[in-house]
């Protein structure tokens, strides 16, 4: 009796919905196509994130240490370099390195020795962070570092001395991922710009839409 009813139920929904108007399925179906596709006055979610775009100048370096891994005395393969920079976020108040209100925080793994145009470059596996008040961003990049007359040919794992020309040889770019404060929940990239100063052209957008 239950299955004879249910038969006959499924039959009369099924009669209405062939009797509906062309026009009215229609328009039920291309609502649902549009619900599906993201459809809105305003654009898509994607197209509505709004991106936070920063200009950030390298204005000294604070420290620097370096790590013999393999004890060899000189900067080689599997030897790390880490080291604070003072650092202006562009905005504002804020117009040149005068006035630094940030600091960076590198950490570079050389991965391969090259020589370019007679000069050694160490190519690196690099990260940081940059650290604002209201919040940090970690940076995550293949770096390089340039042999000055600072660094040594004889080195041990300790204090070293570094410029704003060894750090940043050359141009690159970078994967950003926000930490905490106005950058939680975002990710971007950024590029860095071997000037003087050297800067880094950095755009944010949140992960999770708008």
């Amino acid at each position: 009796m239950l299955l004879k009813l249910a038969k006959t139920c499924q039959h009369r929904v099924s009669s209405e919905v062939d009797a509906m108007p062309r026009s009215v399925s229609a328009v039920v179906v291309g609502s649902l196509l549009c619900l599906l596709a993201g459809c809105s006055t305003g654009g898509s979610g994607g197209d509505q994130r709004q991106a936070i775009k920063l200009k950030v100048l390298f204005c000294n370096v604070e420290s620097g240490t370096f790590i013999d891994a393999n004890r060899d005395s000189v900067l080689s393969v599997g030897d790390s370099v880490s080291y604070r920079l003072a650092v202006a976020r562009l905005g504002g108040a804020v117009q040149g390195c005068e006035q630094a209100n940030g600091s960076f925080y590198g950490l570079e793994q050389v991965v391969e020795r090259r020589v370019l145009k007679g000069e050694t470059v160490f190519l690196t596996h690099a990260q940081g962070t940059l650290t604002f008040k209201d919040g940090n961003i970690q940076t995550r990049s293949l770096g390089s570092l340039q042999s000055s007359a600072a660094v040594t040919p004889s080195l041990e794992s300790g204090a070293l001395t570094l410029s704003l020309g060894d750090l940043f040889p050359s141009n690159h770019g970078a994967t950003l991922i926000g930490q905490g404060g106005a950058f939680s929940g975002t990710v971007g990239s950024a590029d860095f710009v071997s000037d003087t100063p050297p800067y880094a052209l950095l755009k944010l957008h949140s992960q999770f839409g708008s």
